[in-house]
């Protein structure tokens, strides 16, 4: 799979570097278009604590979600 996506886009095979771009890109996606609207952003994770379905499969995890929606107060706050 590493194989298959570095071959296809190089540049996340360099690990710790970042591949500088151009003035060229930005004029490219400034083309592109579009509108923006006046909404606020939000986050797509409703809860953090069962994003995948590891942690959603967790006892542990649940229970750290309930305490979550719960408001609970830990001993310092």
């Amino acid at each position: 799979l590493r194989a298959k996506l570095y071959g296809e886009f190089p540049h996340l095979a360099r690990i710790d570097q970042v591949q500088a771009g151009s003035g060229d890109d930005i004029a490219k996606v400034a083309k592109l278009g579009g509108r923006l609207n006046k909404g606020t952003f939000t986050s797509a994770v409703k809860d953090f604590y069962l994003t995948n379905p590891i942690a959603r499969a967790s006892a542990v995890m649940a229970e750290c979600s309930a305490l979550a929606k719960s408001g609970f107060k830990q001993a310092a706050e």
